[in-house]
């Protein structure tokens, strides 16, 4: 399988559960933090609980990926640092983005959401990568560390995108 053509981007285009709710699923400006991780296989429910601690909502899972979304950056970053430690024995990719998404009863859709699949699928097992964009809504806690990759360029998207490696162990 080609980056490109993984469960995470299967996950970004996969059919929805009507039953989700996405009221005060944005922050106050109105962007939406993505994230995209692998589904260990080994702790099926592990991801939900984690994503909810952090006032999350799982979106979709599907074929061994799933998104979630936050209304804040920091939390969606700490609920992926939570999960790659929850999974040290099957390490998992994960990618984060926040931006706009347009929004139906049962799904997220756009440019946004492919950037945070895209991202997600660069990363190795074990790693957490991060958009430029929520590198910079979570720039002034400490407690990250950020460490640039480089410019990416992903499929289906214009141009060059800054990606971030967080230090989570």
């Amino acid at each position: 399988m080609s980056r490109g053509d993984s469960s995470i981007d299967a996950v970004a285009a996969a059919a929805q559960d009507e039953s989700l709710d996405f009221a005060g699923m944005s922050s106050p400006d109105g962007a939406v933090t993505l994230m995209f991780a692998e589904t260990a296989p080994d702790q099926p429910g592990t991801l939900r609980e984690v994503v909810e601690q952090h006032d999350g909502q799982l979106v979709k899972s599907e074929a061994g990926a799933s998104m979630c979304s936050f209304a804040s950056a920091h939390a969606g970053l700490r609920s992926a640092i939570e999960l790659q430690q929850a999974s040290s024995s099957a390490p998992l990719r994960i990618g984060l983005h926040s931006g706009f998404v347009i929004a139906d009863a049962s799904d997220f859709y756009g440019r946004n959401v492919v950037l945070a699949a895209r991202i997600a699928d660069h990363a190795q097992p074990g790693e957490i990568l991060v958009s430029a964009a929520l590198r910079d809504y979570c720039a002034s806690d400490p407690t990250f560390e950020f460490e640039p990759r480089g410019e990416q360029h992903f499929k289906g998207l214009l141009g060059e995108h800054p990606v971030f490696a967080v230090s989570w162990s």
